[in-house]
């Protein structure tokens, strides 16, 4: 009966002592989100990013937001700047607008220094900066 108690209170420990264990995950990361379609953002001091099932970083952690991806493309943002961001993480539309709005039948309205215009989905300026 002694062994029993023994055991069951040296359990009881070592659980406990795992349990409060906290900081950063392994990984490096401050926050890892949930992964979906095998992608996951990741978070880093204060930056956010993404990984991929192998725990490649393909999206670096250098944007101050990420926003949920929409037709292979997610808009990104830097200091209060825009730019467009593909599923390989490259930044097909740089992140120097001031605005960007949402894409409709392929066009979306962007400001840059008080000026309007419009871009197409590949970032080409379809309406220059007026």
């Amino acid at each position: 009966m002694r062994y029993l108690l023994l055991a069951f209170f040296v359990s009881v420990f070592t659980l406990n002592a795992f349990s409060q264990k906290k900081g950063k995950p392994k990984t490096g990361y401050d926050k890892i989100h949930p992964f979906k379609n095998g992608i996951a953002k990741v978070e880093k001091d204060g930056k956010e990013g993404f990984i991929n099932t192998g725990g490649e970083e393909f999206v670096p952690c250098k944007y101050d937001a990420i926003y949920p991806w929409e037709k292979a493309k997610a808009k990104v943002e830097i200091a209060g700047k825009f730019g467009f961001i593909n599923e390989q993480g490259e930044e097909y539309i740089p992140v120097k607008y001031d605005f960007i709005g949402s894409f409709k039948n392929g066009l979306a309205i962007v400001s840059l220094g008080g000026r309007r215009g419009i871009i197409n989905e590949v970032g080409e300026e379809v309406v220059p900066l007026e």
